[in-house]
């Protein structure tokens, strides 16, 4: 009995000895992150959107042959502006770009977007009525949106918060309905022009401007993110010729200005590649 005492008193101080003696077990490795924001990507998106536009005449008499001359239609005095806001509209489209992921959270990049859509506002003239004690209509339609962006954002791991500004183009197009006359065409539009038709106008521009935005986009798969995204594009003052429909007496066309603005929020989704595995421990 003394001697297993013994034998066992020795065993327990020896037992730091031992332990000193022994290799250290390495910690279990962490599991590597997947960041795909250092990637390009391919994508597309769906939304909706709103416009609101801006007229103002900046005089639509311009000289040239006619029965009449110095007959001009106003579309507002001078200096008084009038406005008119569209419903919100569907739009979608494309959209591509690269970024680069830097000092863990930093994201930069660059990028563009392209969207079709029916965007479209609707207003009586304020100022002038039309033909035949009906108003005078003006519209504006937006048939088409694009952008080339630069981005910067912070991430936390696989969600990205951003902020993107850039160029914007749009394609719109304007109407007038049941004007009272045009320049020389003050009796009517129509052939001959003695009837009491109202006159009727179109344009078209194609039109640049900028563009500011928000957004989130969540990386859920190691090639595939998500995002959520809030843009506004400012369209500066144009002068638009306005040309009548459908007459065949060579109207002199009538000028209007046109400042448009349109915020748009898009959902969407992006196929990333090139993208690396970086392991975080």
């Amino acid at each position: 009995m003394k001697k297993l005492l013994l034998v066992s008193s020795a065993l327990v101080a020896a037992g730091p000895a031992f332990a000193a003696d022994l290799p250290l077990k390495a910690p279990p490795m962490a599991l590597p992150v997947l960041t795909i924001w250092s990637s390009c990507h391919v994508g597309g998106h769906i939304g909706s959107g709103a416009d609101r536009v801006n007229y103002s005449d900046p005089g639509t008499f311009v000289p040239g042959s006619g029965v009449v001359q110095g007959i001009t239609q106003n579309f507002a005095p001078a200096g008084a502006p009038f406005s008119a806001s569209g419903q919100p509209a569907f739009l979608g489209g494309v959209q591509a770009g690269c970024d680069y992921q830097f000092d863990n959270h930093w994201v930069i990049g660059i990028g563009g977007d392209f969207s079709w859509t029916n965007l479209s506002s609707l207003v009586n003239d304020p100022f002038f009525g039309g033909k035949n004690g009906n108003p005078m209509t003006l519209s504006t339609r937006t048939d088409e949106i694009a952008t080339v962006t630069g981005r910067v954002g912070y991430a936390f791991d696989n969600v990205l918060f951003y902020g993107k500004g850039g160029a914007a183009f749009a394609h719109d197009r304007y109407a007038v309905n049941n004007s009272a006359f045009v320049n020389e065409a003050f009796l009517g539009c129509s052939t001959p022009t003695v009837t009491f038709t109202g006159c009727n106008l179109v344009g078209s521009a194609d039109r640049w401007g900028w563009t500011a935005g928000v957004g989130v986009e969540w990386a859920f798969a190691k090639n595939w993110s998500a995002m959520v995204e809030f843009d506004h594009y400012g369209f500066d003052a144009k002068t638009v010729s306005m040309n009548v429909v459908g007459n065949t007496f060579l109207v002199t066309p009538a000028n209007l200005t046109v400042k448009h603005d349109i915020d748009t929020v898009k959902v969407g989704i992006n196929y990333r590649f090139w993208s690396p595995v970086v392991a975080r421990y």
